[in-house]
């Protein structure tokens, strides 16, 4: 029997894969933010689709979750039925490559059969809009890597490149790349066990070289933000958007692509 820490897990998830937060277009190539960049608002997600696009024109976009919450309540029996779900979405839309800004969802949708996960902060990097050059020119940024980016360690390249483009300094952690340290938030922490979660996030933030962080995880940004750090999105940065994050700005975020994709 489920206790009440993994019912607020299941209810989650049970909202992330309703219709109405979840929709994913047709086509070779989909753009996958992940429900936290999703919780941040249509205007990041619309702008990241846009920059995208440029690279991939005939690119679409879902805002599906990619379950992996499931994993870790009732002994990850819902997650099967999850990622069976997806896997039918993925045959019936034609779906063969996925980008996501998400690295949780990279190492989730990378379990999946008959799709490619790529990292999409390769094509950020190449595609860098013009007009965010040097736009941080002087500031300095502490950079925390998602724990989840071992398994995509390019990704800490091209995110490091962003930044420099946008004429941050970035000031690394102890640990960092592929030594990072979690946050806290890893496997539902924070949720199912609380006090480790936040354990864990202290001797994370013990390593921060100053209270200004930049963060490619939404999960991590608000763990960071909620504990008195100026914690920042690279998202947020690039396209000078202050965010919050909520379902209703999730919400909007879905209504706003399915209004726009004509794909979905």
């Amino acid at each position: 029997m489920m206790n009440s820490k993994e019912i607020a897990v299941k209810s989650h998830q049970v909202l992330s894969f309703n219709k109405i937060f979840s929709a994913t277009g047709s086509g070779g190539d989909v753009f996958w933010p992940g429900c936290a960049v999703l919780s941040m608002g249509s205007e990041v997600t619309y702008k990241t689709y846009e920059l995208l696009k440029s690279a991939m024109p005939g690119l679409s976009y879902s805002t599906s979750c990619c379950g992996k919450p499931s994993l870790h309540i009732n002994g990850g029996k819902d997650f099967k039925k999850r990622k069976e779900f997806l896997e039918s979405i993925f045959r019936e839309k034609g779906i063969k490559n996925i980008y996501t800004l998400c690295p949780n969802c990279f190492v989730t949708l990378s379990g999946f059969t008959n799709v490619n996960v790529q990292s999409a902060w390769k094509f950020i990097d190449e595609y860098f809009p013009e007009s965010s050059k040097g736009i941080l020119d002087g500031k300095v940024f502490s950079l925390h890597d998602p724990c989840p980016v071992v398994k995509d360690i390019e990704a800490a390249k091209h995110v490091r490149n962003i930044l420099r483009n946008m004429g941050a300094e970035v000031a690394e952690f102890k640990n960092n790349r592929e030594n990072t340290v979690c946050c806290g938030k890893k496997n539902m922490l924070m949720t199912l066990n609380p006090e480790k979660g936040k354990k864990m996030f202290e001797l994370r933030a013990a390593q921060a070289p100053s209270k200004n962080i930049a963060t490619y995880c939404a999960s991590c940004r608000d763990t960071f933000k909620q504990n008195s750090f100026e914690s920042h999105h690279i998202l947020e940065l690039l396209f000078q958007i202050e965010a919050d994050s909520s379902w209703m700005n999730r919400y909007r975020a879905v209504r706003n692509m399915k209004r726009r994709n004509e794909n979905a």
